[in-house]
């Protein structure tokens, strides 16, 4: 049995190193888990539009730094600041 020719598109697009498309991320984001997603927002895998998506589909889910959530607190002058303290 061969894979769909859209499996095998994505597979060559990875290999050359084209990115997967806006809708293509929205479809990987909704198929994670929210441990998935928290997990991969920790781990820079997500972009600033991911993480929007994902707020505005689950608003209680993204974690939050001082009542915002992380993926925007993290660029405050507040958590940089607390930040530095903690090194």
């Amino acid at each position: 049995m061969s894979a769909s020719p859209r499996r095998e598109r994505s597979d060559l697009d990875r290999l050359l190193g084209v990115r997967p498309s806006a809708r293509e991320r929205r479809e990987w984001l909704g198929r994670m888990t929210a441990d998935q997603r928290v997990a991969a927002m920790y781990a820079g895998e997500l972009s600033l539009a991911d993480c929007l998506a994902w707020a505005a589909w689950f608003p209680d889910e993204p974690p939050t730094v001082n009542g915002e959530w992380a993926f925007i607190a993290i660029d405050t002058p507040e958590v940089a600041e607390a930040d530095e303290g903690c090194g």
